[in-house]
């Protein structure tokens, strides 16, 4: 169930604080998931979610500089964008967000919206800036900002320079606090110029934004460029000014929520990806869980119904599991994967009444059986264990399906790590010969499970997914030469990364244990690859192998007791029933949903 089960040997004498430390953790992260997040917004029911996004939004003026936001994280033309009311914000490929140029070509390169015409560019503005690495570029970027953005203007407190200044960082030095607001509104491209049709509205054209004052009111703001944006993209409100500018837009009303990628039409929006673009938090508990059965997701937080619901809307996941035995609490139109453990068995005649009350469900038994610090059973225990637990399931459900043993690995060896653990195999071997020993025939296995990780603490990040194929290409081998197991179904019951960065380093924690830091860059791009490539294989090699079905751990991880952070792969930002996905959760969405 969690990262570094192999290294966590390494330590024998932390053995029972990790259990203990393990278990507080999963209760701390349950009470945390229930705690209102102050970045969901009711106002338009979407939320901040990505911490470097939400830091960015917060730092240039928040809801005083973007307005609220309008949409999710979603991908467009190869970035990564979320919508606001008066702005966008992109997240580059390394994860830092920027402003978008959305009066540039291909969003709103337009002068009409609605009722409003916004000033033309001026070009000998545009000339007459500083360019940038120019000889005092910061000293010639104040003065052209206070040269060209007034707060007074024609005898009007327009405010414009206060409004530009405001989406400076605080406590940014005010020599600098041009040059730092010039990344939220960048250069001015017009000069105050009233409406045409308004003499009463000022406004003033910025590379990513509009300033507009109303002598009516005396406000000064910033046009809702994201609002139109997004009626754009979807059709609502939609003014026929901005439609018949738009005419050849390939944005216009492309977003339909029920079609492949969000898209009408996608050959006009390559490397772009709308799904869900739009749907609020609240829309989520009316939409149907429409995704691939094989793709299925470790839920860490399944003591909230609304959270479980959230991550297989979300992910287009309709297979879950949640390590508890239960199945009463499985949302509509999904199967969720009882896990009986040797610490949450239920009594024989609560097997038989859960299991008759589901018919045909899966159960795995067992968690990684052959671990110290996981179930950590001998394979003769193990066979008692299963035996007992399986003769209960199926009295009360003779089509139960049964997916063990769950080891942790074929015939890999952790790096790096002390400790004698069996390797699957060998386990798997003995396991067997017990169960033979018991009851006279192989066990009675429907479908094989196995967790798949690469677990080397010599040479990291642990991004290799060649690990997760030999181990799957191993079990199918083994298990084609018994002839009672042979062409057995396979499912991957967890797999992911366990440490992420480039490298790690011990330090003391506050009670004085020993705590694996980060050291080095954490490899998204690494583990980007990592989940592409792991779910390229199993949609090819591994179905060809019988793997039918693959649960990636986890909708969002709890750090590990032991690790100063959580290494892995999340896919949604926050253990949040409103939260967003994560880059990883909308690369998993697209193979789930497609």
């Amino acid at each position: 169930m969690r990262g570094c089960h192999g290294w966590r040997r390494c330590w024998r004498t932390l053995v029972a604080p990790v259990v203990a430390a393990l278990l507080a953790a999963v209760a701390a992260g349950a009470a945390q998931a229930d705690e209102p997040d102050a970045w969901f917004f009711p106002e338009t029911g979407f939320g901040v979610w990505n911490p470097k996004l939400r830091a960015y939004y917060e730092s240039h003026g928040g809801v005083a500089t973007f307005g609220f936001p309008i949409s999710n994280v979603f991908t467009l033309y190869g970035i990564e964008v979320q919508l606001f009311q008066r702005q966008g914000i992109r997240i580059g490929p390394d994860g830092s967000p920027r402003g978008l140029n959305i009066l540039q070509w291909p969003y709103l390169d337009y002068r009409r919206f609605g009722e409003l015409t916004i000033p033309q560019v001026d070009d000998d503005l545009i000339s007459a800036a500083p360019k940038a690495g120019s000889s005092g570029y910061t000293d010639a970027i104040r003065a052209f900002i206070r040269a060209h953005v007034p707060d007074s203007w024609q005898g009007r407190e327009v405010g414009f320079l206060r409004q530009f200044l405001a989406a400076a960082p605080p406590g940014i030095p005010r020599p600098l606090q041009e040059l730092a607001a010039l990344e939220f509104w960048g250069f001015p491209r017009s000069r105050p110029m009233p409406d045409p049709a308004n003499a009463g509205f000022v406004y003033q054209r910025f590379q990513r934004g509009v300033m507009y004052y109303s002598a009516t009111t005396g406000a000064t703001n910033g046009l809702p460029l994201g609002d139109y944006l997004k009626s754009l993209m979807t059709g609502e409100r939609l003014s026929a000014g901005l439609a018949t500018a738009a005419a050849d837009n390939p944005l216009l009303r492309q977003y339909a929520p029920h079609f492949p990628l969000g898209m009408r039409r996608p050959a006009e929006l390559p490397d772009s990806d709308l799904t869900d673009a739009f749907l609020p938090a609240t829309d989520t508990t009316s939409r149907s869980i429409a995704g691939d059965w094989r793709y299925g997701v470790v839920v860490l937080h399944g003591h909230d119904s609304g959270s479980v619901r959230n991550v297989l809307v979300r992910t287009g996941a309709r297979s879950y599991l949640d390590y508890s035995a239960s199945l009463d609490d499985a949302p509509p139109g999904t199967e969720k994967m009882a896990v009986v453990r040797p610490n949450n068995e239920p009594s024989a005649a609560e097997l038989r009444a859960l299991a008759a009350r589901h018919p045909g469900a899966a159960w795995a038994i067992g968690n990684e059986p052959n671990t110290g610090l996981q179930d950590n059973l001998s394979p003769r225990a193990y066979a008692a264990f299963f035996d007992r637990v399986v003769t209960a399931i199926r009295s009360g459900d003779p089509s139960a399906r049964i997916v063990a043993p769950n080891t942790l690995n074929f015939d890999f060896r952790c790096r790096g790590c002390a400790g004698d653990d069996l390797t699957g195999r060998e386990w798997i071997d003995g396991f067997r010969a017990a169960y033979r020993e018991l009851r006279g025939t192989e066990p009675p296995i429907d479908t094989w499970g196995i967790h798949a990780y690469e677990i080397d603490w010599v040479d990291p990040p642990m991004t290799d997914v060649s690990v997760l194929q030999t181990q799957l290409e191993g079990l199918r081998a083994y298990l084609d030469s018994i002839p009672a197991q042979r062409g057995r179904p396979i499912w991957l019951t967890e797999f992911a990364i366990i440490w992420g960065y480039d490298d790690w380093r011990v330090e003391d924690g506050p009670d004085g244990e020993l705590l694996v830091a980060p050291a080095g860059r954490f490899r998204a791009d690494l583990i980007d690859a990592f989940l592409g490539d792991a779910l390229d294989w199993l949609e090819s090699r591994g179905r060809r192998l019988g793997v039918e079905r693959w649960f990636v751990f986890a909708d969002h991880g709890i750090p590990d007791p032991i690790f100063t952070t959580f290494a892995g792969i999340s896919l949604l930002e926050a253990p949040d029933a409103r939260s967003d996905l994560t880059r990883l959760g909308r690369t998993f969405r697209r193979r789930a949903l497609t």
